[in-house]
């Protein structure tokens, strides 16, 4: 196990030095099935130790990383059940003269902390991953390449248009809605023999620049399609997943009030910036038919329909 003592969390969380760390080792697997196995599978096993080969300042880092995620998720996950008794007689609280449990509104604000600590550590581990193919090649050759077809592929290029913090978590997360609008709004404007020379990274300036024209316009398409989903933390500043909702407080969107009017003058902006985003684009094409004359009807007749953000009541979870 990459966590195996009391010390070992310590270095983590703060807990006492008589914490029983066998009452908390199940929580170890529950943190990994449900926050770290979907972005990197089993590289816990792959980091049990503590690496000494060539690799092993990168190895050691991203191990650090690891362990501190599943420290903090493990602990959020465990902190119901800490000042629990279970036996076959049923369960009770522990209470002593000399001790008492703490308020409800403590211990929420102890579990956002730990969820946000946990997810701050996934994405620094995400980054060592992302930046250091050769080393991590499994995780390379099943997470890195899943999203390869995509005209904005990785947090690196939506971080050219749109301020995500540099968050992975965050890019993963908006990928459904990358992949809609590209199939929306791209694929039914471009010939799919150009579309795929576009991914296959081209170097002729005019159709990079072309590329650079869509990749902005399907950033903005993107946040204009989350806006209002209450998932995202979304400011002046930029876009990021809220990270210390709790599970049992539900995510809204914005649904009544001045917030409303704000909402949707940012949902036109974004739309507005993607639509010339595209209309340069097809300007580009038009006029440098050289620089397409390999591709049969690049430009399909039919142009991308209206964008359209639907406004309607539901449940948004992660």
């Amino acid at each position: 196990m990459i966590l195996t003592t009391t010390e070992d969390l310590k270095k983590y969380i703060s807990v006492a030095q008589n914490f029983e760390f066998k009452d908390f080792e199940p929580y170890i697997n529950k943190a990994i099935n449900s926050y770290t196995n979907k972005y990197v599978g089993d590289l816990h096993a792959l980091l049990k130790d503590e690496a000494t080969n060539e690799n092993a300042e990168i190895l050691n880092q991203a191990r650090e990383h690891l362990r501190s995620a599943l420290a903090n998720f493990g602990y959020f996950l465990f902190t119901p059940f800490n000042s629990v008794n279970m036996d076959s007689s049923g369960m009770s609280n522990t209470i002593s003269e000399n001790r008492k449990n703490i308020e409800w509104w403590q211990l929420n604000d102890i579990r956002r902390e730990l969820l946000r600590s946990g997810h701050e550590s996934m994405d620094l581990l995400l980054t060592i991953l992302e930046e250091n193919p050769l080393v991590f090649t499994v995780w390379t050759e099943k997470f890195a390449s899943k999203n390869k077809e995509l005209l904005v592929h990785n947090t690196t290029e939506f971080q050219k248009v749109y301020n995500i913090f540099d968050s992975r978590q965050t890019f993963l997360a908006l990928t459904p809605a990358i992949r809609q609008v590209e199939d929306q709004y791209i694929n039914c404007f471009l010939s799919d023999q150009l579309i795929q020379y576009l991914k296959s990274n081209p170097t002729e300036k005019t159709i990079v620049k072309l590329k650079e024209y869509l990749q902005k316009a399907i950033v903005h398409f993107t946040i204009a399609k989350v806006y209002d989903e209450g998932i995202f933390n979304l400011d002046s500043s930029g876009i990021k997943l809220k990270f210390d909702t709790l599970p049992n407080e539900t995510a809204k969107a914005v649904d009544y009030g001045k917030a409303v009017e704000q909402l949707n003058r940012a949902i036109k902006k974004n739309i507005d910036n993607g639509s010339n985003y595209i209309g340069l684009g097809k300007d580009l094409i038009i006029a440098n038919p050289e620089s397409f004359s390999e591709f049969e009807n690049p430009l399909k007749l039919k142009t991308p329909a209206k964008f359209k953000v639907y406004n309607t009541k539901g449940i948004v979870a992660l």
